[in-house]
């Protein structure tokens, strides 16, 4: 078997695996384990993280503005509503970007309401329609 090569970029590692087959490389691997949360905000799904601000929209370079959006998500089949989270929208195209920094605090948050039971600041009512019955 071969040895895994130490990479002094992220693009030299990136290089060597599309170039070589991983299966020559099990023995110097290790297993490891990791959490995977695929949580996404219903209401702007195409909200983009971003790991620090940039002066400019990352996909056409145009200015942004700061809003501040409702973020909506499922959680064990209950719909929850964050209000008050900053964004940022490309002034041209509408591109929407939330700071990583940002995402943690939703996620703190939403780990407080599971594990020490913190009450919402209001309750909605929301509408559950059937499309059988509207046939």
């Amino acid at each position: 078997m071969s040895k895994i090569p130490e990479f002094k970029t992220l693009d030299e590692a990136v290089e060597f695996w599309e170039t070589h087959n991983s299966t020559e490389y099990w023995e110097d691997m290790e297993e490891v384990t990791f959490e995977v949360n695929l949580r996404r905000n219903l209401l702007h799904p195409k909200l983009i993280t971003l790991a620090y601000r940039p002066s400019h929209c990352p996909r056409c370079q145009q200015d942004f503005d700061d809003v501040v959006i409702e973020y909506i998500t499922l959680d064990n089949g209950h719909l929850l509503v964050i209000r008050d989270v900053p964004a940022l929208r490309c002034r041209t195209n509408g591109h929407e970007y939330i700071l990583e920094e940002t995402l943690n605090k939703v996620e703190r948050l939403l780990e407080l309401e599971k594990k020490q039971g913190i009450q919402p600041t209001e309750r909605l009512s929301v509408p559950v329609f059937s499309l059988k019955k509207a046939a």
